[in-house]
Order: C-alpha cells, then sequence, then structure tokens
C-alpha cells in the first residue's frame, strides 16, 4: 500500500532558509518593471528553458509544469536561429570567386534574425507602455513566483525547497494576480482605484476590484492581440532593414578588426593588454559603424534602392506606414475599448418624464 506524503506529515521536513537572504526572498512579490528586470528574467527563464526544464520533462518529474514546457519553446527559437545564421556563412570560404558575393547575402540573413528578434522584443512597449499610461494596467509587470513543490520523497527523505519562476502578473486573463497586487504595500486597493478613474468608473467606489476585473480582463485580452500583431510588424521592418546594402560598411568593419599578432617572447599580460586595448577601439569603431549603417539602411528602405521603381520602390515606406498605423491603431482601440466600459458601467443617467433609471 502506497501512502501518500502530506505537507502536514510530522516526518516531512523543508528545507533551511538561507541567512544571507531575507525573508521575503522566500515568497512571491511583485518586481518593478524595468529593463534590468526584463533582461534578468530573460536570462533566468532561458537558462532553466536549456538546463533545467529538459532533464525534469525527460526523467518524467512530478513537479514539471505546463510553464516550464512553454519556457523551453526558447530553445527550438534560439538553436533554429543560430542554424540559419551558420548554414548561410560557414561555407564561405569553400566558395570560388565567382560566388563571394553570396557570403554578403549570408551576413545580410544573419543580421536579419538579429534584428529581427530585437525588433520583435523592444517593439512591445511602444504598446504596452501607452496602454498603461491610458488605463493604468501594466500589461508587462513582472513578478517571481515562489512555491514549493511535491515532495519526491515519502517521509524524513522529504526535504522540500522553495523553487522560483519568473512570470507576469497578467499571464492569465482569468486567474491574473489580485492577491500579489492587493498586498503589495506600492500597490494595493489604491492600484484598482487609479484604473478606475483612468477608465471613466469614478472615484470612491464601494469595491474598485470586483468593479475594475472585467475591463482589466478585457484589456489584457485586447492588448495582447495588439502587441502580437505590433511586434511581428516590426520585426519585419527588422528583416527590411538588414536586406538593404547599406551595411557593407559594417561587415567591412568586422572583417578588418583589429587583432593582435604576438611577437617572439612577448610576456603573458602584454598580450592581454594588447588584445583588451584591441577590443575596446574595435568595439567603439564596430559600433560607430553599425549607428552610421543603420541610419543609412533606415533611409534607403524608406526612399527605396537606387534605379528600381514602382512597387519595390515604396515597398518599405508602405510596409513601415502600416506598421506604425497597425501600433497606433490597435493602442487606441485597447484604451477607447477600456474607456468606453468603463463608462457605460458607470453610466446612470435619471429620465424625469419617466421617472426611471435608463441603464
Amino acid at each position: 500500500m502506497i501512502k501518500a506524503v502530506r505537507i502536514t506529515d510530522s516526518n516531512t521536513s523543508f528545507g533551511a532558509k538561507s541567512e544571507s537572504k531575507k525573508e521575503e526572498d522566500n515568497e512571491s512579490k511583485i518586481l518593478p518593471n524595468t529593463l534590468r528586470t526584463r533582461i534578468a528574467q530573460k536570462i533566468d527563464k532561458t537558462q532553466s528553458a536549456f538546463t533545467e526544464y529538459p532533464i525534469k520533462g525527460f526523467r518524467g518529474d512530478v513537479n514539471s509544469d505546463f510553464y516550464e514546457f512553454l519556457s523551453m519553446g526558447i530553445v527550438p527559437y534560439l538553436a533554429g536561429s543560430a542554424m540559419f545564421m551558420a548554414m548561410f556563412n560557414l561555407v564561405t570560404k569553400h566558395l570560388n570567386l565567382k560566388s563571394q558575393k553570396l557570403a554578403v547575402n549570408g551576413k545580410k540573413m544573419a543580421l536579419g534574425v538579429i534584428l529581427y528578434g530585437l525588433f520583435k522584443t523592444l517593439s512591445a512597449d511602444l504598446v504596452t507602455r501607452p496602454v498603461y499610461w491610458g488605463t493604468g494596467v501594466d500589461i508587462e509587470l513582472p513578478y517571481t513566483n515562489v512555491y514549493y513543490p511535491l515532495p519526491t520523497q515519502p517521509g524524513k527523505d522529504a526535504n522540500i525547497y522553495p523553487l522560483r519562476q519568473q512570470r507576469k502578473v497578467y499571464d492569465s486573463r482569468e486567474f491574473f494576480r489580485k492577491d500579489l497586487i492587493q498586498n503589495d504595500p506600492d500597490y494595493g486597493v489604491k492600484y484598482y482605484d487609479k484604473i478606475a478613474k483612468k477608465i471613466g468608473l469614478g472615484d470612491d467606489l464601494n469595491d474598485s476590484v470586483t468593479e475594475t476585473t472585467p475591463i482589466i480582463q478585457s484589456i489584457i485580452s485586447t492588448t495582447k492581440t495588439a502587441k502580437s500583431l505590433s511586434t511581428y510588424a516590426w520585426a519585419g521592418v527588422g528583416v527590411g532593414l538588414a536586406a538593404q546594402n547599406s551595411w557593407t560598411d559594417l561587415f567591412d568593419a568586422i572583417s578588418n578588426r583589429k587583432r593582435h599578432i604576438a611577437k617572439p617572447g612577448e610576456g603573458f599580460f602584454t598580450k592581454i593588454g594588447a588584445r583588451l586595448k584591441n577590443a575596446g577601439t574595435n568595439f567603439v569603431d564596430i559600433s560607430k559603424t553599425f549607428g552610421k549603417s543603420f541610419v543609412k539602411a533606415f533611409k534607403t528602405l524608406w526612399t527605396g534602392e537606387k534605379g528600381t521603381s514602382g512597387f519595390m520602390k515604396h515597398a518599405g515606406k508602405a510596409w513601415m506606414l502600416l506598421t506604425a498605423a497597425l501600433t497606433i491603431g490597435s493602442t487606441a482601440n485597447v484604451i477607447y475599448k477600456a474607456r468606453h466600459m468603463g463608462k457605460l458601467a458607470n453610466k446612470d443617467i435619471i429620465d424625469d418624464n419617466k421617472e426611471s433609471t435608463v441603464i
């Protein structure tokens, strides 16, 4: 007979908390929505997706969950991108002189993969920040989810240590983390009061949490849709920029970067110093060249390559205008819909002739 392991079992022990960490580090908490936080969360999540979650999945760990499965989606994304970039560049040295021009196309494709990812990631703020300013709902609000996994051993061997997941408060439409918002001293009920005021529900509500919830859920859905459409459109702009012929100077700067050639009898620290100096110089030079090439590529995408006409001349401009219109329009729709719902919920018009209330 198998005995179920209960958390209340007196034989079940929990891992000791580290003395170097504060007590609140062992509880789920909202994090500041800054670039630093988002980068740290992305690095932590990516590292776990490559090293921790696959091992747990293959072992059939009882604590493997859907969050970990979704997190591992970054693995084929990054691995596929790396393979795509390598496929067009590693064979360059084996090409004959007539085919060397393909090398430039390979570098453009590699740059396209990089700009695709950058534009898709960075452009999310073009939707989420205006939505936050217009409604008070920060759809990207991050938090660290601290939880205790199920014990994998019975009795005294069930030593349970807290685990952490990098999540967002509004990951779920139906079950967003109200508890964290209400219990956080920097947010609390005043957070919902602020939302209610911004979307037109009014002030001094009896229960701003309950009254704003359905509108917040609508904001979650519409914002995620708007963000998805907008970011993929901006990713297309990134690919379009990479396809321009203005990047030749950048590729040349990378190929002709300074390299240190060690001299006979040269000391170890002299080599390191020279290489560090070259690395700094190369970084500055390549960064400046990248900026100049980016500006040229942007102008070329907008005006069209010299010698082109018709659709090809205006295709880049059309896509950029469409992307900007899609971003502005979809974001405005989110804010308008939220405020419209707020006004309808707050509408209380008295018809004196009929002596009734029309809602």
